[in-house]
């Protein structure tokens, strides 16, 4: 009997019939163009996909060793390698997949690669227009040029270490968990990959999350704590507090910290009585 793979309570596809793998992953990303190397009649395919809302997770392992070319997809992509290794192409800049590393897939990037028999990963996938929009809520900016993400992780950041070390310990969460989950709870585990994806990486408005900002005053958290507490039975996110507030949600973290020792999404998980589970 096989062992468990990540996400098994999320199943896509178990195949060995190379079509039906690509008809497969056609309808969570795009179709791609996937050739067996010289010698492979099979693949032995097990690919896994939770869908939460703006972001989902996958886990997959092609059990052959294969050729893959993506087309740009619109979403941003962390690939989390486990085993094996591949060796791709992310829009011009070519990169070495091995486990332990990470590499991301801007939104407009089109991806080709060759991947080992053994090769296992894991992707972590998040709708770019939703990103722009947590961080046009971060930053209190307007956000006019598309956000441009390099594939190389900024290493020495505390997001970017804290984003590797979250992903698997959540994908494991939820390969023992039963949806449908809360919709707070897909709120605030989604807020948080977005920031820690925001944070963690360089692109183009980095500058904008690494200045200083003024605090919030003592009235601004109060009135976030306000409307924490009347609408703390539905999902509550970081645009409208900021929109409550009149604030950035950079600046409320601030005088959250500040004035209360917390932050705005620890208070609002702090309201749940359920507080730290999902269903």
């Amino acid at each position: 009997m096989n062992a468990a793979k990540p996400l098994d309570n999320f199943p896509l596809v178990r195949s060995r019939d190379i079509e039906e793998v690509r008809e497969a992953i056609a309808r969570i990303y795009a179709k791609p163009a996937l050739v067996p190397a010289p010698g492979v009649k099979a693949l032995d395919a097990t690919i896994n996909n939770c869908r939460l809302q703006d972001i989902d997770l996958t886990y997959g392992a092609f059990g052959a060793a294969i050729e893959i070319e993506f087309p740009a997809t619109g979403f941003f992509c962390q690939l989390f390698p486990i085993r094996g290794k591949g060796d791709v192409i992310i829009g011009s800049t070519p990169t070495t997949l091995t486990a332990g590393g990470i590499a991301v897939v801007p939104a407009d990037a089109e991806v080709s690669g060759k991947y080992s028999d053994d090769y296992e990963y894991l992707v972590l996938r998040i709708n770019a227009r939703k990103l722009t929009e947590k961080l046009a809520a971060l930053t209190g900016a307007a956000i006019q040029e598309p956000l441009r993400i390099e594939p190389q992780q900024n290493w020495r950041h505390p997001a970017s270490q804290i984003l590797q070390q979250y992903v698997p310990l959540l994908i494991d969460t939820l390969s023992d968990a039963n949806p449908p989950f809360p919709e707070w709870w897909i709120a605030q585990t989604e807020q948080l990959l977005m920031t820690l994806f925001l944070c963690g990486h360089c692109h183009n408005y980095s500058h904008l999350l690494e200045q200083d900002v003024p605090d919030a005053a003592a009235r601004q958290v109060r009135q976030a704590e306000e409307f924490i507490v009347a609408n703390a039975e539905r999902a509550i996110s970081l645009e409208e507090l900021a929109e409550v507030t009149g604030v950035s949600a950079f600046s409320l973290f601030s005088a959250f910290k500040k004035h209360r020792g917390y932050s705005p999404m620890e208070f609002v998980a702090q309201r749940r009585t359920r507080q730290g589970k999902i269903r």
